[in-house]
């Protein structure tokens, strides 16, 4: 295989994509890393200022992206979003399913309707509509790559925080079944299950409540998450993009109903 063939594998140039939750965090670095390889980048997220500021981003790089107002939580504004792709771009290749809350901590035995009902509307229902909106595209023209988001958490259940593994398992078992239903149709469906990674998501763990980072417990976070890691280390947003460039180019044309961790070996222990 040739230098040229092995890079041309992990271009994205004339294909188009779709990104939740690119306003920040994960899914800002898979849009601006999707860019960067060539795609056109439809950007939704709740937040409209961080969702404009990372199109501005892409802009300012020389990538072409655009961003729409999108709730998760709403099929119609996942309709929207792949619209926006189609209509702008025409058509659309990748679709990256990477919006996420903040998990809720308490004993299952504590769970509410209502929290229960939250947890699954972001963690299975948006990504079944995501990829519900994007497949009908991609199965008319026989092509396409999705990539959903789940977590090591789903790997390595811990006390108070039941709802997000049941959440990032139901995530898996999304992806796994699509697979199957979705394969005939020339579309691939996987997943990724990061580990420790330093997001805005992560702050809340050493930010004081007026704003303001309190270096010494960002310190002890990070030295405790590295901890459950062989390499000693806490991830990065980019490291989770990488990786989802990986399965939405043609380097992984032959991988699909894979859930694919970067956690540092974390789930290993």
């Amino acid at each position: 295989m040739s230098s040229e063939a092995v890079e041309s594998a992990f271009r994205l140039d004339g294909r188009v994509a779709v990104v939740t939750g690119g306003g920040s965090g994960i899914g800002r670095a898979v849009a601006e890393v999707l860019a960067r390889c060539g795609a056109a980048v439809v950007v939704g997220d709740i937040d409209v200022g961080r969702g404009e500021e990372t199109v501005e981003r892409i802009a300012s790089a020389g990538g072409r992206a655009r961003f729409v107002s999108t709730d998760v939580r709403r099929p119609e504004d996942l309709d929207r979003l792949v619209a926006t792709a189609v209509q702008e771009y025409g058509g659309l290749d990748i679709q990256c399913n990477i919006a996420g809350v903040p998990s809720l901590v308490r004993p299952l035995l504590e769970v509410t309707g209502d929290d229960l009902d939250r947890e699954l509307a972001i963690s299975l229902k948006a990504l079944l509509y995501g990829c519900q909106s994007a497949a009908r595209v991609m199965a008319e023209r026989g092509r396409g790559a999705i990539v959903n988001i789940s977590s090591t958490a789903a790997d390595i259940p811990a006390a108070g925080y039941g709802l997000y593994h049941l959440g990032k398992l139901a995530a898996v078992g999304l992806t796994r079944t699509l697979a199957l239903e979705l394969g005939p149709k020339g579309i691939r469906v996987n997943a990724i299950a990061p580990g420790a990674t330093l997001t805005n998501f992560s702050a809340r763990y050493f930010t004081n409540p007026d704003g303001s980072v309190d270096e010494e417990r960002r310190q002890q976070w990070l030295a405790t998450m590295a901890a459950k890691s062989p390499l000693n280390m806490v991830g990065t947003p980019e490291d989770q993009a990488l990786l989802v460039l990986y399965l939405v180019s043609d380097a992984s044309r032959f991988v699909t109903g894979q859930v694919v961790r970067a956690n540092g070996g974390w789930s290993m222990g």
